[in-house]
């Protein structure tokens, strides 16, 4: 009997490609969904084995995100998932990898090897793109700050580097001479590049940087100069 998989993603091109492959090595397709009450319902409904599945999908009274991939853990924990996201939704992608799912499966590229996922998925084994096991290296060791789309600015380094320092958000506000809501922000900003989807993997991260496990020299690779501020300075709004 053939693995029976349910697609759920807003774009019409890519539900087409995935369902080709798929039923190209004979998977069978039960479902393709474009938002979220949607799939909510046909996971109640219909009898699955895999999801493949994009995360952001159209809100409707159920949400999106990590919230979704956590409802499915919960309310269906014989369904293999595989998470569909690009590299630019490393924290969806770490969410993932956190909650345990089957499958990370990098949307930029080719879906040739998306049976290999869903294979994986439905023997509950795990499968991961090797672009997006990458990013999670180089993000936990540092080497993804100097290059690439997600690198932080200059100012979110500077924020990094006194977090790192043990200083509090009101600390780091004063010594960047900056109000509590910017420091808020940008650190914020760096955590979705860094792929950190709580506090408490920002403070594991933090962790690493203290420890040497990752490299100050890589944080400040995308601008070398880049200092914090005299203390004193005023703070801007």
């Amino acid at each position: 009997m053939s693995c029976t998989v349910v697609i759920a993603d807003d774009q019409p091109v890519v539900v087409a490609g995935v369902e080709a492959v798929l039923k190209k090595h004979r998977y069978d397709v039960v479902a393709c969904v474009n938002d979220t009450d949607t799939f909510v319902q046909v996971m109640d409904d219909i009898d699955v084995e895999v999801v493949v599945i994009d995360p952001s999908l159209p809100e409707g009274k159920h949400p999106d995100g990590v919230a979704l991939l956590r409802r499915v853990r919960s309310t269906r924990p014989d369904v293999g998932i595989v998470v569909m996201a690009p590299l630019g939704d490393l924290a969806i992608l770490r969410a993932g990898q956190d909650l345990g799912v089957a499958g990370l499966f990098d949307k930029r590229c080719s879906l040739r090897d998306m049976p290999l996922a869903v294979h994986a998925a439905s023997i509950g084994r795990n499968y991961t793109s090797p672009s997006i096991r990458r990013a999670f290296h180089d993000v936990d060791t540092g080497n993804g700050f100097g290059a690439g789309p997600n690198r932080l600015s200059p100012r979110e380094l500077e924020v990094i580097r006194a977090y790192a320092q043990g200083l509090s958000l009101v600390e780091v506000g004063k010594l960047m001479g900056r109000s509590v809501k910017t420091i808020s922000r940008q650190k914020r900003a760096a955590m979705t590049k860094l792929g950190l989807v709580n506090d408490a993997q920002f403070y594991q991260y933090l962790a690493s940087v203290r420890s040497g496990l990752v490299d100050m020299h890589a944080l400040g690779a995308a601008d070398a100069s880049a200092q914090p501020p005299p203390r004193g300075r005023p703070a801007k709004a």
